[in-house]
């Protein structure tokens, strides 16, 4: 039972989110938000940005870190959350802070339960098989720890994020071109998204 919305740039998309969040039956108007992924990043704007979209809509938003929290603290976190956002960066730092907590069963657990997802750019990434994929536009480097990019495996597609925007232009078409018939890539540009409701993927 996937409720899971999977977008570029979160604040492109505010009709999209409207859609998806009219469906859905909510009793919490609370956000678990992980920005996690943009600690490595230079420029963060797009995090406050989708923040500010959130808040305008009139979600309470538990802004939460993962990497500066204790094992036990995210547990609990993530157990007790009905609605998730993790917001864009590194794919590959993002997916080390969550291994290191090893949280990848209990986010798949939620993810295939009762949870609302809402995945931006790197943390729609990691709901695939493997984020590999991603090395091209996402540099390695940024986390020494990650030894293994098997992802949570909760979607069978490969989220394709920023396709033909800037400053990802050549990055993402060249991704493309390598991966493109070797695996299911889907791309969306920054208005776009991917929705997926019990197993059924719709773009928007």
């Amino acid at each position: 039972m996937e409720n899971i919305l999977v977008t570029s740039y979160l604040a492109g998309i505010e009709e999209q989110f409207i859609e998806f969040i009219s469906k859905k039956e909510l009793t919490s108007k609370e956000i678990l938000f992980i920005p996690t992924a943009g600690n490595v990043e230079n420029y963060t704007g797009y995090i406050d940005d989708g923040i500010k979209l959130l808040e305008k809509l009139g979600y309470t938003l538990n802004i939460f870190d993962i990497s500066n929290e204790s094992q036990k603290k995210c547990y609990q976190e993530i157990a007790n959350a009905k609605i998730i956002c993790i917001s864009g960066g590194n794919t590959f730092y993002l997916l080390q802070e969550i291994k290191k907590k090893n949280l990848v069963p209990l986010l798949k657990e939620k993810l295939n339960n009762d949870c609302l997802y809402i995945g931006e750019s790197a943390g729609g990434i990691i709901l695939a098989e493997d984020i590999e994929y991603n090395k091209i536009m996402d540099s390695t480097s940024l986390a020494p720890e990650l030894k293994d990019y098997s992802g949570l495996g909760i979607v069978n597609f490969y989220p394709l994020p920023h396709y033909i925007e800037e400053p990802f232009t050549e990055t993402v078409q060249q991704t493309f071109k390598k991966y493109h018939k070797k695996i299911k890539l889907i791309p969306i540009n920054n208005k776009q998204t991917i929705f997926v409701d019990d197993g059924k993927i719709s773009i928007i």
